[in-house]
């Protein structure tokens, strides 16, 4: 018999014009989205239900000897197997007229979808693969260069911001590919209106890697060993409310992979097909009003907090902790032991805090230093996990949730 559970809380929902803007230099089309004010606010609601007849999992390891792909966790069987190429991150639109064109979301090795002004947009990271087109193309915003520095210099295709993070960017861990600033050679206009009609090729934007590129991201997840599976307890879908927009992940067997639905239909790539994830992370962060533009959400993603792992048709709880933004995303468990991810590609679903912000740690200041002590602590800062003053997640609880998720277990 299906069990059922919905968990969810109240989420303060920023309203805004779409454009938010950081798109002042984009596009002066004026479009419906670009001038729409949307208030919205969640009711909580709660399913009265058997819990999973298992919550028990069992503790994933942190490292192994196996030659691994960065972004994907796939083992090759030498170094020289390795793709050496930089990590490119692209911005995709994601409201109704971007849609229906959708291009290279499904061939991604990372997809992180971030709250904006209405709705979300996504910020797609290509390694072993790429796509011919990749679009539609849309701006930047202050919580990219957090939220990606940890990719070694990624190229960062966008189609440019307000003049506060045009600067920003420029001056960040991000190699800027501004389609609006010396690089409009590599984009072109294809299927939809303006401005939801910019495109490139992952070909034309890795021939603009600079010749002093550092190279290839390092590792951004922790994944399991070759001869393991993720365990966790089993799960059929599960439902996601991100600002406006509601997200579905279905567990398809025979892909041994999620499908993804956004709107009550099936999410496809015109050039890839049906989008599947085979690791989706649910991240609950706080937004925060960004300190270019009050408008546009900040997506907080150093410090530590909530985390739904979602793999092998399954869900583990657990939590993320980040303290540089150069820093990898760390996931661990209640235990504090590090959660290990199916090797295959991953969405990160930054889905916003509820009201118990008691969920939230923020990250760990520098050790001080007295202005007498010559010798300099070279220890790197940790965000400690797994605290006993920090709420834990309790999957048959819904008033422990941080944030508004349904999910249905097998």
């Amino acid at each position: 018999m299906k069990k059922t559970i919905a968990i969810c809380t109240a989420a303060a929902l920023l309203a805004a014009a779409c454009s938010g803007g950081d798109d002042e230099t984009e596009d002066t089309t004026p479009t419906t989205e670009a001038t729409t004010t949307t208030t919205s606010t969640t009711t909580s609601t709660t399913t009265t239900t058997e819990p999973p007849e298992s919550t028990t999992t069992t503790t994933l390891v942190p490292e192994d000897d196996s030659i691994r792909q960065p972004l994907t966790g796939e083992v090759v069987d030498s170094e020289d197997d390795l793709e050496p190429r930089a990590a490119l991150a692209v911005k995709i639109d994601n409201n109704s007229a971007a849609r229906p064109n959708h291009s290279g979301l499904a061939v991604a090795d990372i997809v992180f979808e971030e709250i904006v002004e209405v709705g979300t947009r996504f910020a797609a990271v290509f390694h072993t693969e790429g796509s011919d087109p990749v679009g539609p193309i849309r701006s930047g915003r202050e919580q990219d260069v957090n939220l990606l520095s940890s990719l070694n210099q990624p190229l960062f295709a966008w189609s440019g911001g307000n003049p506060g993070v045009t600067r920003l960017i420029r001056d960040s861990f991000l190699t800027d590919l501004n389609a609006n600033g010396g690089f409009s050679g590599a984009y072109f206009r294809g299927p939809g209106s303006a401005p939801h009609d910019l495109y490139s090729t992952t070909e034309e934007l890795y021939a603009l890697t600079p010749e002093d590129h550092p190279g290839a991201p390092s590792q951004q997840f922790t994944y399991v060993r070759p001869d393991e599976e993720f365990e966790g307890t089993d799960v059929e879908a599960f439902e996601l409310s991100l600002d406006t927009n509601d997200v579905r992940w279905e567990w398809d067997e025979d892909e041994e992979a999620f499908a993804r639905f956004q709107e009550g239909s099936r999410h496809v790539d015109v050039v890839h097909g049906d989008i599947f994830a085979t690791n989706i992370v649910v991240m609950v962060v706080e937004y925060r009003p960004s300190s270019i533009d009050a408008t546009s959400p900040d997506a907080q993603t150093l410090g530590s907090g909530p985390a739904y792992v979602f793999s092998n048709g399954q869900v583990e709880i657990g939590r993320w902790a980040r303290d540089l933004a150069v820093g990898a995303i760390q996931l661990t468990d209640a235990d504090g032991e590090f959660i290990g991810l199916t090797p295959g590609n991953t969405w990160v679903e930054l889905a916003e805090i509820g009201d118990d912000e008691s969920f939230l740690l923020p990250p760990n200041p520098q050790p001080e230093v007295a202005e007498d002590d010559e010798t300099e602590s070279t220890d790197a800062p940790t965000t400690t996990v797994g605290t006993p003053d920090v709420p834990q997640i309790v999957l048959d609880d819904p008033d422990l949730a941080p944030t508004d998720i349904s999910i249905e277990f097998a």
